[in-house]
């Protein structure tokens, strides 16, 4: 029969459906089962919450081609992309994952679920801090539906939740068998190609054999390609960038070298002079350079396999059983540079871990007098090309490994449900490459026992360059379980209620290889957590009829985590519904994140460098001596670069620093309201409007160097550490004692040497903005079905505490600091006509300009041309038309082509940081071909 109640699981779920969703009330539903959604786990008829839920079915996620989780959930308008395997920098701390956010609350605030339960996070810790949710490790072909509840949830699922959830649904019984390839590349540049394949094997039945199990296979590739594969692509514009100004320029460090020749180390007439043997047409300005652009990578080769299996079953008449294995594994390699002789003319300092101690300051060594190399009656720098470290000796890769097993069962006793959970899961992942050995590097150039231009010793150049690594694993167990049902009958209809508990073991480690922990390595700061913590929970939730059409839900749960105190994190929600055309909602909540095993376990920490840092008790000093210097008639070249020199290493110079764990942090807190209205003005046709207002504080992070510094006086021991400068300072005072008498400036203290950070609960955050939702479906007589689906978000505040302010900065919506504007749109128009079914999606987002919270004029600032300054003022993203189209009407057989960027919009013009290939806007094609057997 055709149900009428339209907001009883229909006009609802129609309204937060995605784009092309066949709404639920046109369908027809001879049965209403009970079901549970994302954000409650009370079983309901009408499974719709207080909260906002979008929800792509597997309808959906083929129309989208996207052969990945992470470009499944892009195509949602609220999803946005923190972490994408495919373009991560090759100096990432996770490279070979993906990660997704909401809110712009980053990736640790948006929980991750399959199945409705965690998974283990990626064993590398993004930032050497967030443990997040791999998105690679889950086969896209698996995925039923995937749920994104807009909205926080700690009081149902815990910690993490404070911006959101994104429950990915896999396929619970699949009976037969399907092969699915897909091929994509971009016809401007054919290097950027990806190809999948996947297949699904699956048999029995539930209700006749007791069971039903499944295999999922899926294979990924995409390929890598360097900055010489990009040279032609770079449009115009960038050159005249802030950014781009030399993106292709040719390197000074050559295969046959150059030397960098001046009276001596302080010298600013230096200039280059050609060594022998370099050919004619290299020689720029007298040195020999070279281009690195086809050695240098651009992008990463990424390879990767996901495996599920799933076995669903009966234990006896009245339980419901699930047993799952996953498995996923990648690998990713970039393309990397041979490396060069570097230049010694800056200092660097780093931290040994083990023995904690400042490492430096190391100078990159000249050429001795006598060296083969050097022609010169002294030491000279060299710059060279070591071309024998290419080839593949030079490389960066990551590989990782990720499982889970679990056990779900669902039955009945008496007249209540109940479902329990217990799993097993663990991440793994590596990563390897190669650096400087401050001694292996210093002892091969200075004795001449690497030979230039030529192919050295293997032994050699591992000595010269070893392999350092960084290893993480995250293990993690649980046992859960929940009892549900109706606790009563009130007048308005039945009380219905949910209440469980969480029992969860996690065990994190993540090493730096024992070189960076020593501090063997130039300028490499280490890493290092080993712990394991306990987490137990409690919850309930009540949905309460509080009279017809109006309904009150509430939710509490109690979480503790070893050494920290309990806590609580409530909610409440109220559904109206004057007509059953008309819904109205909102939400109140409580949320958090507890700290993690890295900010609050007891490894080492991590070591880290702090850039542009003024030295509160030597900067005013070092600025006075050097003015003194700049401005004295008479003052020689040298001696005024020198002093620069000096004053830079105390008024913005790089200090290094340690982020240690902290016991005694507090959970990140959130407050989360909304509210929102659901129409259906008429059949088939209906409007969501939801506004929330999400307020974060006691963010965790490393404590500011600034901070530190100006409290130095009151800090603990050991917290700052200063070294003897005293050479140094005798250096400054005697250049400037040349050209003034008198000289009452001297510094009082050392220079600084390191910094502990440790973890601090200081940051807040608050976001507001609105979803909007519209979706329609007209049968247009003798073509087909018509679907029009318009959904998207409008932003209204961004704004973070600044410490120094005392107060919030200004909204950083529309600005560089942000990165997006106000709106983000996405309408998708669909027409089926017999077995041809098309598809259009048709992006906008709004414009934002290149200013900044700390250069709020930058393009005047940056002195950009007149010609030039619209394109500089605003960042105007296209306007972007992707096409779909699925053919049926062969049996079996289903074809796909998908297009996109239809029109090949290049992407918006960034002056501020240039042409990056990250976010460009080339054209793609892809096909797909699917056999059912």
């Amino acid at each position: 029969m055709k149900s009428k109640q339209c907001l009883n699981k229909k006009v609802i779920a129609a309204a937060v459906a995605v784009a092309f969703t066949t709404p639920a009330f046109a369908q027809e539903a001879p049965k209403m089962q009970r079901v549970e959604i994302t954000g409650s786990s009370i079983k309901r008829v009408n499974n719709e919450n207080a909260g906002s839920l979008q929800v792509l079915n597997r309808t959906d996620i083929e129309r989208t081609g996207a052969t990945t989780a992470l470009d499944v959930l892009r195509s949602a308008s609220v999803i946005e992309t923190s972490l994408n395997s495919a373009n991560t920098s090759s100096g990432s701390f996770a490279p070979g994952s993906s990660a997704v956010q909401l809110r712009g609350l980053g990736k640790v605030a948006t929980l991750i679920l399959v199945n409705g339960r965690r998974i283990a996070p990626y064993g590398l810790s993004d930032g050497g801090q967030d443990n997040f949710t791999n998105l690679d490790a889950i086969a896209s072909e698996a995925i039923e539906r995937i749920e994104v509840l807009k909205d926080g949830a700690s009081a149902i699922y815990g910690s993490d939740a404070i911006a959101g959830v994104v429950n990915i649904i896999l396929r619970k019984d699949y009976t037969g068998a399907r092969i699915k390839t897909n091929y994509t590349q971009a016809p401007k540049f054919k290097d950027q190609r990806t190809r999948n394949v996947n297949a699904i094997f699956g048999f029995g039945d539930v209700d006749t054999d007791g069971f039903n199990t499944y295999l999922s296979v899926e294979g990924y590739k995409s390929d890598g390609w360097t900055k010489a594969d990009l040279r032609r692509q770079v449009p115009d514009w960038h050159g005249k960038s802030v950014g781009g100004a030399a993106w292709d320029a040719k390197s000074t460090y050559s295969p046959t070298g150059s030397y960098y020749v001046g009276k001596d180390f302080y010298d600013t007439k230096k200039g280059f002079v050609a060594a022998p043997g370099c050919p004619a047409d290299m020689i720029e300005a007298g040195a020999c350079k070279f281009d690195v652009l086809p050695y240098d990578g651009q992008n990463t080769t990424n390879e990767r396999w996901a495996l599920l299996s799933n076995t669903h079953f009966r234990i006896g008449n009245d339980i419901d059983a699930n047993f799952e294995i996953s498995s996923a594994g990648a690998k990713t390699d970039y393309t990397v540079a041979p490396f060069n002789v570097s230049s010694p003319a800056s200092p660097n300092t780093w931290y040994n871990a083990v023995d904690g101690k400042v490492v430096g300051p190391f100078f990159y060594p000249y050429l001795p007098v006598g060296h083969a190399m050097n022609p010169y009656n002294f030491p000279v720098e060299f710059r060279a090309r070591l071309m024998d470290t290419g080839n593949g000796f030079n490389f960066n890769r990551t590989n990782s490994e990720q499982s889970r097993f679990m056990l779900t069962l669902n039955g009945t006793l008496g007249k209540y449900d109940w479902k329990a959970a217990a799993g097993h899961m663990i991440s793994e992942a590596t990563k390897e490459t190669r650096n400087a050995s401050a001694k292996g590097y210093t002892d091969a150039i200075v004795n001449g026992t690497y030979k230039f231009g030529q192919q050295n010793d293997p032994a050699l150049l591992n000595a010269m360059f070893p392999t350092r690594s960084t290893m993480g694993r995250s293990k993690t167990t649980f046992i859960d379980g929940t009892i549900t049902g109706e606790l009563m009958q009130l007048p308005a209809g039945p009380l219905g209620f949910a209440v469980g508990a969480d029992i969860r073991r996690q065990h994190y480690e993540m090493a730096s290889s024992d070189n960076v922990l020593r501090g063997e390595l130039v300028g490499v700061g280490g890493l290092q957590v080993d712990d394991t913590k306990n987490q137990y929970s409690i919850f309930t939730e009540v949905v309460v009829p509080v009279v017809k059409r109006v309904e009150l839900s509430a939710a509490v749960r109690a979480d503790k985590t070893d050494n920290f105190d309990a806590h609580l994190s409530p909610k409440l929600g109220l559904k109206f519904t004057p007509t059953d055309s008309l819904l109205f909602r909102a939400t109140a909540s409580g949320g958090f994140r507890a700290p993690n095993i890295v900010e609050s376990g007891n490894g080492l920490g991590r070591g880290s460098f702090s850039t542009n840092t003024v030295d509160p008790k030597r900067c005013t000093t070092a600025a006075a001596l050097n003015k003194l210097v700049q401005g004295a008639a008479g003052a020689t070249a040298a001696d005024k670069a020198r002093a620069k020199q000096l004053s830079d290493y105390d008024c913005k110079g790089s200090l290094s620093t340690f982020v240690s764990s902290n016991p005694d942090l507090k959970p990140e807190t959130s407050k989360t309201f909304t509210v929102g209205v659901v129409w259906e003005p008429i059949k088939n046709t209906s409007f969501s409007l939801d506004y929330y207002n999400i307020k974060r504080k006691d963010e965790i992070a490393p404590r500011s160097t600034a901070d530190i510094l100006a409290d130095e006086d009151r800090l603990p021991a050991g917290m700052l550490t200063r070294v003897d400068s005293t050479a140094q300072d005798a250096e400054f005072l005697a250049i400037a004692s040349k050209y003034a008498t008198g000289i009452t400036e001297k510094f009082t203290v050392g220079s600084l040497g390191l910094a502990y950070r440790p973890y601090v609960n200081s940051g807040k955050t608050k976001v507001d903005g609105f979803d909007f939702d519209a979706t329609t479906r007209i049968k247009l007589d003798g073509i087909g079905d018509l679907r029009i689906k318009l959904e998207g978000e409008y932003k209204l505040n961004y704004q973070i505490w600044n410490v120094g302010l005392n107060g919030y900065q200004s909204n950083q919506i529309g600005t560089w600091d942000y990165g997006a504007g106000r709106w983000n749109v996405k309408l998708r128009p669909s027409l089926k006509v017999g077995a041809w079914d098309h598809g259009v999606t048709v992006a906008y987002r709004s414009h934002y300009t290149n200013n900044s919270f700390d250069a709020p004029t930058y393009c005047v600032t940056q002195k950009v041309d007149a010609a030039n300054m619209d394109a500089c003022s605003v960042v105007k993203p296209p306007v972007i038309t992707d096409y779909n189209l699925r053919y049926t009407g062969v049996k079996n057989l289903t074809l796909a082509l998908y297009v996109n960027n239809v029109f090949d919009r290049e992407q918006a013009v960034r002056w501020r940081d240039g042409w990056s290939f990250a976010t460009t806007g080339f054209r793609t094609v892809g096909v797909s071909a699917a056999y059912d057997f």
